[in-house]
């Protein structure tokens, strides 16, 4: 049973890795970071990760739980926390070209693309792979994504009129 147990810790156990990871502002307001470990040369794989919903502006945005992991087998991996806040796919796809060119513009343009995030970032991933003027997506890893259409709405919907009903009269629940 340790045996087994020292198996799966060295497994998820990502080694230190040398990179370099940049934090700058686009010029649409969105903050970005981006890492890139050494030895990944233009032409290499790129993930972008991307956030779930959130109401309040991403001013710091996170390489994803896997970022560690990734890094150690050599991936860069970038993120935006998008120009907007709240339900973000409006502006994501252009925060994330934004994203893609300048990280094309300091190491040099990726080769592959790989998008993934979890909640609305996987609707953001799968969003991506399907928008023209993307560099051609490899792959997509999305976690849970509101993707079913129509029955996201209407589920959606009737949260907010439960919630109105529940809730009538406690302040911060305004939609703007």
């Amino acid at each position: 049973m340790r045996a087994v147990l020292l198996s799966l810790l060295l497994w998820f156990a990502a080694p230190a890795v040398a990179m370099q990871e940049v934090v700058d502002v686009l010029p649409s307001g969105a903050h970005i970071r981006f890492a890139v470990p050494d030895g990944w040369r233009a032409g290499g794989t790129l993930l972008l990760y991307q956030h779930g919903f959130d109401m309040d502006a991403d001013t710091d945005p996170d390489l994803g739980p896997l970022r560690d992991l990734q890094l150690a087998q050599g991936y860069a991996i970038a993120a935006s926390g998008y120009s907007q806040s709240g339900w973000a796919l409006f502006n994501a796809v252009q925060d994330n070209r934004d994203l893609v060119a300048y990280v094309s513009q300091h190491f040099g343009a990726p080769g592959e693309l790989v998008t993934m995030g979890g909640s609305m970032g996987g609707l953001i991933a799968l969003k991506l792979a399907e928008s023209p003027g993307v560099a051609p997506v490899a792959g997509v890893y999305a976690l849970c994504p509101p993707a079913a259409g129509a029955r996201t709405w209407d589920a959606a919907f009737d949260l907010r009129l439960a919630y109105d009903a529940v809730c009538e009269g406690v302040g911060g629940g305004e939609l703007l």
